[in-house]
């Protein structure tokens, strides 16, 4: 899997993201393909903006594919993003989950064996 990065927005940053994932999310509710839903942001930043559309994405695969039962094909018909692109935003995401999971984890349980070096 390749080095994920991981962003740490500013106010500022946040309320830009926010309205951006919120824009995308109601583009795509209104049939628009994802492209399309993205390119209706307004984001100068072009590392922001690119943050913006990897989550915007795995967003979308969340929702259709656990959330709807949709399968990984149908999702990326749907929102008009080849398949390819679909398979590695949602291992990606799942690597973002055993990450989130694994730092939850030793939060909680600081003397815990597993995880600790």
């Amino acid at each position: 899997m390749a080095d994920l990065e991981y962003k740490h927005y500013t106010e500022e940053e946040s309320k830009l993201y926010n309205e951006a994932i919120a824009k995308i999310k109601s583009g795509l509710d209104n049939g628009l393909s994802f492209h399309e839903a993205c390119s209706a942001v307004d984001v100068e930043d072009g590392t922001l903006k690119g943050f913006i559309m990897d989550d915007a994405l795995k967003v979308a695969i969340a929702e259709m594919h656990y959330g709807k039962g949709l399968l990984l094909q149908q999702v990326a018909d749907t929102l008009k993003v080849p398949l390819k692109k679909i398979n590695t935003a949602h291992l990606e995401m799942l690597e973002d989950a055993g990450i989130t999971a694994a730092e939850h984890y030793r939060q909680n349980n600081p003397d815990g064996p597993i995880g600790h070096a």
